[in-house]
């Protein structure tokens, strides 16, 4: 485990909660959706990297999942919404952690698993429980 990974990716996710409240983009219709789209992206440059386009193939079909449920996220209330873009962020988080499992995409660094799940999971864990408030609100 690279704990130098683990602690920036702490602190990166705590300055995009701080700075999507900050800046309203929290409550916004895109804010969180659009930084769940970029997320495969980033896995798109490690196969085109490491010139392997078969695992890029790959890397775009596990993609799909995520665009759907950012997709999914802007077509509904904010309840709905926050659920699920938290699960969606989740849902990467274990994707990071477990995607040697499923291909090897030899462009990825050591590192990524880390850094990138532990981002994922605070984030996702966030969005849960402001859909957990708005639950509650409604109620």
């Amino acid at each position: 485990m690279n704990i130098i990974a683990f602690i920036v990716g702490i602190v990166i996710s705590v300055f995009v909660i701080l700075r999507f409240k900050k800046s309203r983009l929290e409550y916004s219709k895109f804010g969180y959706s659009l930084l769940l789209i970029t997320f495969p992206f980033y896995y798109f440059l490690f196969a085109v990297y490491s010139n392997k386009y078969e695992v890029l193939f790959l890397e775009l079909l596990g993609g799909l999942v995520f665009f759907v449920l950012a997709f999914l996220s802007i077509k509904y209330s904010d309840f709905y919404k926050f659920n699920l873009l938290g699960f969606g962020f989740i849902l990467h988080g274990i994707y990071d952690i477990g995607h040697d499992i499923f291909f090897i995409n030899a462009g990825t660094p050591s590192w990524w698993p880390e850094f990138c799940g532990v981002i994922d999971f605070i984030i996702g864990l966030y969005l849960l429980t402001l859909a957990f408030r708005y639950r509650v609100k409604a109620i």
